[in-house]
């Protein structure tokens, strides 16, 4: 559970030390080794991943560019 509140609040785009700290992590670089471990990426980088549009889905096939 605390794994998936952590990716819904980052992915959210609430300060990574606002969530590490909600979360009961002592520190901000606790959090983020934690999430690392759990995710596989950091977690500045899911949280620029989670905002910037996709260019392939889910598939593998890529978006159509809208004009």
């Amino acid at each position: 559970m605390r794994v998936e509140e952590a990716m819904r609040r980052v992915a959210e785009g609430s300060a990574l030390t606002d969530v590490a700290l909600d979360l009961g992590f002592s520190a901000p670089e606790n959090f983020s080794r934690f999430f690392k471990e759990h995710i596989g990426v950091s977690p500045s980088i899911f949280k620029r991943a989670a905002r910037e549009p996709s260019p392939v889905t889910v598939t593998g096939i890529p978006r159509e560019q809208s004009s």
